[in-house]
């Protein structure tokens, strides 16, 4: 296979500052919208969880009704999520597509916040927290970006926050963090459907022009070297187990470029993921447990690759996981399976294009940090052996190594 499928989407640059990206798709019976800010829980060192306290209360407004009961009337449904630097709003529409996108554009640009609506949500939020603390998954992706980072790295914090900083959060604080990120100019939206693109655009258009109140407020996060809170490599924590969960992964170099990240990924794949001889011993010998995939986050602020399942000597596993990346250092292993990697990574890319939802996610979130998905099949497709091992070696090192388990 040495060509990719062409699904190139209108672009325009609104006059109110909007990135917008529209897929004209005809033999589809609904549409998808994905309207991204660059505003996750990495940006609030001081109160941990306003974004996503944030993301809940934009889903109030003034005319005080249910705004969910607004959209199915419509034929719609919206929903949301906060994640580490990032903030996406969607939408899905198979009735009025242009009622419902006045609702969704007035819903985002009319903050509607009240002691009694932030009462509320701090209720759900803080049982959000509750249930995430009880998750053995959970657990170890916290204690893994620990030990990657140090315990001050805001990669550490929970997205919700904690139940300290969840009862300090206001209309105060609401108010200047949506004046502060809800700029246009840094917004991406994405959308997918039986639609006109110019006839989408000129909605959009209407969307009020908003420019950051307070631009000195926006951060920057300190980077924190290799170990320098925490030097454990492995790390055991006893919580009562059936079956010992295991999360292990590398830190890699933050500010990637998005060629090196797609090397890293088939490398990573190559070396221990499903479509490697590792991850076929450690299955037949027990050192693994099926459904292991690997999920990669590469960022300007952090950087890293982890597996997350189920292992019943993880000690050992530790010390499969280290040989391979001795081996890669030293030259000695040789990997056969490349170019099926390759093939893993570029079916999972196309699977998400497919869908109207993942691929206006991952244009949305991708465009707000600078970098265009669309580019990644070309990419996955031209990347050269050497390219994919030079990022390998980079990342797959026995001092880049941390594993968690939770027994």
């Amino acid at each position: 296979m040495n060509s990719i499928v062409n699904i190139a989407p209108v672009r325009r640059r609104l006059s109110n500052g909007l990135s917008v990206h529209i897929f004209p798709e005809a033999d589809f019976h609904h549409t998808f919208i994905s309207w991204s800010v660059p505003y996750g829980s990495i940006h609030d060192v001081a109160l941990p969880g306003r974004a996503h306290f944030l993301e809940h209360m934009m889903f109030y407004n003034p005319d005080k009704q249910p705004i969910k009961s607004l959209f199915h009337a419509q034929g719609a449904s919206t929903s949301a999520l906060t994640r580490y630097d990032v903030t996406t709003y969607q939408m899905a529409c198979t009735g009025d597509l242009k009622q419902s996108i006045d609702l969704f554009t007035r819903m985002l640009a009319v903050p509607y916040f009240t002691s009694g609506h932030i009462e509320q949500e701090r209720a759900a939020i803080h049982q959000e927290l509750s249930i995430y603390a009880d998750q053995p998954s959970w657990k170890a992706l916290q204690q893994l970006t620990q030990m990657m980072y140090g315990s001050n790295h805001p990669i550490t914090m929970d997205v919700a926050g904690t139940p300290d900083s969840l009862y300090q959060i206001s209309p105060d604080e609401l108010n200047h963090a949506y004046n502060t990120r809800y700029a246009t100019g840094n917004m991406s939206v994405a959308v997918a459907g039986p639609v006109e693109a110019e006839v989408i655009a000129d909605m959009l258009e209407r969307f009020p022009a908003m420019e950051s109140r307070h631009a000195s407020y926006i951060p920057t996060v300190t980077p924190h070297p290799l170990g320098k809170d925490s030097d454990k490599q492995y790390l055991e924590i006893e919580s009562g187990m059936s079956l010992p969960l295991v999360r292990f992964g590398f830190r890699a170099e933050e500010g990637m470029q998005l060629r090196d990240q797609m090397a890293c990924m088939i490398g990573i794949e190559a070396l221990l993921g499903e479509t490697s001889d590792f991850h076929t011993d450690c299955i037949e010998s027990g050192l693994l447990h099926k459904g292991a995939e690997w999920d990669h986050y590469y960022r300007k602020e952090f950087a890293f690759a982890n597996a997350c399942g189920y292992s019943a000597d993880p000690a050992s596993l530790y010390n499969r996981v280290e040989e391979k990346c001795e081996g890669i250092q030293e030259g000695t292993l040789i990997l056969s399976n490349l170019d099926y990697a390759r093939m893993r990574r570029l079916s999972k890319y196309y699977t998400d294009v497919d869908s109207l939802k993942k691929r206006c996610m991952h244009i949305s979130e991708h465009d707000v940090i600078g970098l265009d998905y669309m580019q990644i099949g070309s990419i996955l497709l031209s990347l050269t052996e050497e390219e994919i091992l030079c990022g390998l070696k980079k990342i797959a090192t026995s001092a880049r190594l941390r594993m968690v388990v939770i027994r």
